[in-house]
């Protein structure tokens, strides 16, 4: 295990100045050095849009950064739970957690989704998820990748779209959670803005949910050598929508933009970049000719609320 600062991260998500370190290990995906290469601050922004949060569950715990969050955020907190497929990520995410949790009860549970609540009996106010978009190709057990990959069919979401732009797995947790929120609850689902983002909506307002975009940004693809052949191989039909890293920073900076660039929507954020945009499969090509080549991707933080 080594122990990594997630201060700078939490100053800048929440507004929160105190030393906070967690541990990670080979197997958790790894907190980045610059704060914004991560997806947990721009979580951290999307929590500061909820109120009256007394439970809160992460799905995909990591090293509890997520959960770390909430304590932070939600002076209400009553329960926080994190879960994961892997008990040895389970372990780290409650160990840390733990560390900063003062009068709020932690759970810990290993499963699917949100199958470790429906067992236990535990709904909860806030859900939050940063799940796998591609399908495995290759060992899982290897390092980080059971965070960056799920099994391919593991969730059968029966629509076709979903499948296709590699929305199986939030679509599987909008359908599962349904019971396992409150009469006030919602999720907070972390899409990356890849695909159309009128998609996106439509399947949370499918399944009976409350569309509403809470944080829309723009970061960094990190693990190149990983996601993009993953999206380059799903370009069957249909494109996904990548950007040079340092173009696209200008092009926000010129509107008078800056790091993360959440001053705009989605669909603003991707009209601005719309001039550099290329595909999955142009970008993987870059990045083969040059290692060193940079993209990045609109990220989304989204609300599925229960309705009355």
């Amino acid at each position: 295990m080594t122990s990594v600062n997630i201060a700078r991260m939490l100053a800048a998500g929440l507004g929160v100045r105190e030393r906070v370190s967690v541990r990670q290990t080979e197997k958790t995906y790894p907190v980045k050095p610059e704060v914004w290469d991560n997806w947990f601050p721009f979580a951290y922004l999307a929590f500061r849009k909820e109120q009256d949060v007394r439970s809160f569950a992460s799905i995909g715990a990591g090293v509890g950064a997520d959960a770390i969050g909430a304590l932070h955020a939600f002076p209400s907190l009553e329960r926080v739970v994190v879960t994961d497929l892997d008990s040895n990520i389970v372990a780290v995410a409650e160990e840390n957690v733990r560390k900063y949790a003062s009068g709020v009860e932690i759970i810990a549970l290993v499963g699917s989704l949100c199958a470790p609540l429906r067992e236990r009996g535990f709904r909860v106010d806030l859900l939050y998820e940063n799940l796998p978009n591609i399908p495995n190709g290759g060992n899982l057990e290897k390092g980080y990748r059971r965070a960056s990959r799920y099994e391919k069919g593991q969730f059968g979401v029966g629509n076709e779209l979903a499948r296709v732009y590699l929305l199986e797995s939030h679509l599987a947790l909008l359908q599962d959670a349904k019971d396992r929120l409150t009469e006030r609850g919602r999720a907070i689902c972390s899409i990356g803005g890849r695909v159309p983002l009128a998609l996106i909506q439509e399947i949370v307002e499918r399944e009976g949910f409350a569309y509403r975009e809470l944080v829309a940004g723009f970061r960094l693809q990190t693990e190149s050598e990983e996601v993009l052949p993953g999206y380059a191989s799903a370009e069957k039909g249909i494109t996904f929508d990548f950007y040079p890293y340092r173009e696209a920073r200008a092009l926000l900076e010129k509107e008078g933009m800056c790091e993360p660039f959440v001053e705009r929507t989605g669909e603003e954020l991707k009209r601005l970049l719309e001039p550099v945009r290329i595909s999955a499969k142009e970008a993987l090509a870059r990045y083969e000719r040059d290692k060193g080549y940079r993209v990045g991707h609109v990220v989304l933080m989204i609300e599925a609320a229960k309705k009355d």
